[in-house]
């Protein structure tokens, strides 16, 4: 029987999911003060303006706007609908909830159907690599390869039958019909009504999203068919440029470690994790993209790029850096020694030598892109020589950190054998260039949390009196029962601003019902997105525990004298209209200019 779930198991859920916790596993946050700051994952920006409050259980975007509870969080960034998210948390907190209607998920039939295909398909072929004939091929190649039985277990890996009509009567024995199959990839046709799995005589890697759930595969030939790697097609769960392999596993570590290794292929991170190395993530066979850099700058600063060390790897590597610095990443670059692929190292001198030998030793940023750009430079000839010297110049003005420039100075000066005064004067000279082009292009344009702060307040300080009142009393009111007591007896709703109005409503509702005041608990109850954006807007506005009396009766003042001078304002209007004498109408006039130019101070 499907029944709406309570409102006592709502509440329930929303306070044992803490929300730092909760968006700390899709942003990387740091303390400040009382509060918690991160990048907001709801719009681009490189400085952090995405705020999260313990004590109150909200967020708030300075940025863009956005804020809410923790299940307004989590259908905000995984569109889910309330009942998704409430089931999500639930399932996170281990709290039992009853069904609920079917048709109140998100994800349309189609799409729900595909992640059942997938999850069926996940079981079958791994079943086959270990328990049928038809995966001995599969098992021996990954045993080959020194992946264990645990590993293949823990990954789900998979063989897919060499018995081309196998995977379509296993799929259609669970109900699912061929035009899905063949639509999303799982099934080829191949005329008079026949389909073949397009996978057949390839080991398999699930491909799953940061929820864990698979929506696609990764398959590499083993008797030498092209292509050697064919991924799942694309679609509506499945963006190869938007996942990375293994991240749903990895998040967790790389939060921990503070840094992610970036690899290129699925064996560089089974190697890896199976050698007890976890924060570790691969691309899809494809390049780097701005999506999946800026999925792994929510989480973490430091990037270390691990790729293979073959001529495609270095310059892959030398892509991949770049943008990872563009978004603010701070990027290394690992070199895997002997020319040998990060798995092949693992699998030859294990976890332990590969941490201290490869990561712990990776070159920095800046050294990398110096090494790199010696391939295009002939040293035998002289201007090409100096032709590199002033790149290299050029490239380490911008660093910001003096000591980090005084190390890559005394690099170029020590290997060309100049003095290491007349390479950091010619730094010096692109940073005077340097800077008065910022000056000359940065007024007004800068993004920094300061300024933000500085807008927002601005913002705040050019408001009519009556409209900054009534948001600093429902700030206090929203921390001190007292406060809203005393504004409810001399107030009630009588607010100027039809949003405030409707949020004391229901937070005059929510104090009488609890006898205290939730926060996060009163944006659960508005169903507005606007007004959910000016509650956790106003309750992180900075509050006076001191504040006096005095304080309080001026606020109410200023808002009952802007809700009677409208009532005045709207009587000498009629007034005006009724009048027949021109010129005491015009009298009138004057009267009602007067005081909207008052209102609007």
């Amino acid at each position: 029987m499907y029944t709406e779930i309570p409102e006592e198991i709502i509440d329930q859920v929303r306070k044992e999911n803490d929300i730092v916790e909760v968006v700390q596993e899709y942003v990387q946050l740091k303390k400040q003060g009382r509060n918690y700051f991160g990048l907001c994952p709801f719009h681009e920006e490189n400085s952090p303006s995405f705020s999260v409050t313990k004590e109150k259980q909200i967020f708030h975007c300075f940025g863009c706007g956005k804020g809410g509870n923790v299940i307004t969080f989590l259908m905000e960034i995984e569109t889910f609908t309330f009942i998704d998210a409430i089931q999500f948390l639930a399932e996170r907190a281990e709290i039992s909830i009853p069904k609920t209607r079917a048709k109140q998920s998100s994800m349309s039939e189609e799409n729900q159907l595909l992640l059942s295909a997938y999850d069926w398909l996940t079981k079958f072929y791994h079943h086959i690599l270990k328990y049928a004939e038809d995966g001995n091929a599969g098992r021996s190649y990954f045993e080959q390869r020194g992946i264990t039985e645990s590993t293949m277990n823990e990954f789900q890996l998979g063989f897919s039958s060499l018995n081309s009509d196998f995977t379509y009567k296993f799929l259609s024995q669970k109900g699912f019909h061929h035009q899905l199959l063949v639509k999303s990839g799982l099934l080829s046709p191949r005329g008079n009504n026949d389909f073949v799995d397009p996978f057949r005589g390839r080991v398999l890697f699930p491909i799953r999203n940061h929820l864990g759930r698979t929506v696609g595969f990764g398959a590499r030939a083993m008797q030498g068919e092209e292509p050697k790697y064919l991924n799942s097609p694309e679609h509506a769960l499945f963006r190869k440029g938007s996942i990375l392999y293994n991240f749903d596993m990895a998040k967790n570590h790389i939060r921990k470690s503070q840094e992610v290794i970036l690899f290129e292929g699925y064996m560089d991170v089974l190697a890896a994790h199976q050698a007890g190395i976890k924060n570790v993530v691969a691309t899809l066979g494809t390049a780097l993209t701005e999506h999946q850099a800026r999925l792994l700058k929510r989480y973490v600063n430091t990037v270390i790029v691990c790729y293979d060390a073959d001529d495609a790897g270095i310059h892959a590597s030398y892509e991949a850096a770049q943008l990872l610095k563009k978004i603010g990443c701070d990027v290394k670059v690992a070199h895997v020694k002997e020319n040998m692929d990060p798995d092949e190292y693992i699998n030859a001198y294990g976890g332990a030598q590969f941490t201290q030998k490869v990561i712990e030793e990776s070159n920095t940023y800046f050294t990398f892109l110096m090494n790199y750009r010696k391939k295009d430079y002939n040293f035998s000839i002289d201007s090409e020589k100096l032709a590199y010297i002033n790149e290299m110049v050029e490239l380490i003005a911008p660093i910001e950190s003096s000591i980090e420039r005084e190390y890559y100075v005394k690099e170029i000066a020590d290997e060309f054998n100049l003095s290491r005064e007349i390479v950091q004067n010619d730094v010096l000279q692109h940073r005077k260039k340097l800077n008065q082009y910022s000056k000359g292009n940065s007024s007004g344009n800068s993004h920094t949390n300061k300024n933000r702060y500085y807008h927002y307040n601005k913002q705040e300080n050019i408001l009519p009196a009556y409209r900054n009142a009534e948001k600093h009393l429902l700030a206090h009111m929203l921390k001190y029962p007292y406060i809203l007591e005393k504004v409810q007896q001399k107030l009630g709703v009588d607010f100027n601003i039809d949003e405030h109005k409707i949020i004391l409503t229901h937070l005059y509702a929510l104090y009488e019902e609890k006898n205290e005041i939730d926060i996060s608990e009163l944006i659960g109850k508005l169903n507005d997105d606007t007004l959910k954006r000016i509650v956790t807007e106003i309750a992180i506005t900075p509050t006076n525990n001191a504040i006096s009396e005095q304080e309080i009766n001026d606020y109410i003042q200023t808002i009952k004298r802007e809700a009677t001078d409208h009532t005045y304002l709207r009587t000498l209007k009629q007034k005006q209209k009724q009048e027949k004498n021109p010129i005491l109408a015009a009298k009138i006039g004057l009267e009602i200019i007067n005081i909207e130019k008052q209102l609007k101070r």
